[in-house]
Formats: structure tokens, C-alpha cells, sequence
């Protein structure tokens, strides 16, 4: 799952510097289809798929004003995909 949060990002990466040339919809979907396995984190894959949504419909709004509320939505995606990959990461918390 870690390595499918970091592909969505990286597209999300490129989406934001050519928002013309990145299809989101892909990201969608297969950030979709990954929820349905994702067990106990199912409600973090619904965030994520609510982010890239609403920077997927800041795409026009990007290319062709640049406004902040296009960016901020792009950096709301990019910080509920790093949260994401981060709650894949294996931590060890024994103090011993």
C-alpha cells in the first residue's frame, strides 16, 4: 500500500507542475480500489480520496489562474498522501 500512496503522489507531484498533462482520475480510482483492502485504515484512504478530489477539481483552476485556493488544495492532497505513506512505515517503539 505504501508503494501505491507514493505513485498517487508522485502523479499528484507532476499534476501540480502540468496540471494539463496528469490524469487524477486514475489516482482515483485505484485509491478506491486499494480502500476496499486497506482493513482498519479504510477511513485514512477516504480522507486521501476526499484530497485528491478536490485537487483534481482545482486541475483548471491551476493551469489557468493560479490561485491559492488551486494550491492549497494540491497541498492538502500532498500532506494526506504523506500521512498516509508514513502510516505504513514500521516503527519500533520497544524501549528495550
Amino acid at each position: 500500500m505504501k508503494e501505491l500512496l507514493q505513485q498517487v503522489k508522485d502523479i499528484l507531484e507532476r499534476s501540480f507542475e502540468n496540471p494539463n498533462e496528469q490524469d487524477l482520475d486514475f489516482c482515483l480510482e485505484t485509491l478506491m480500489k486499494a480502500k476496499e483492502s486497506a482493513g482498519e485504515k479504510q477511513e485514512m484512504f477516504e480522507n486521501i480520496i476526499n484530497a485528491v478530489t478536490h485537487a483534481k477539481h482545482a486541475q483548471a483552476e491551476l493551469e489557468h489562474a493560479g490561485t491559492p485556493s488551486a494550491s492549497a488544495a494540491y497541498g492538502q492532497a500532498y500532506r494526506a498522501l504523506d500521512k498516509g505513506i508514513e502510516s505504513y512505515l514500521e516503527t519500533n517503539n520497544d524501549p528495550y
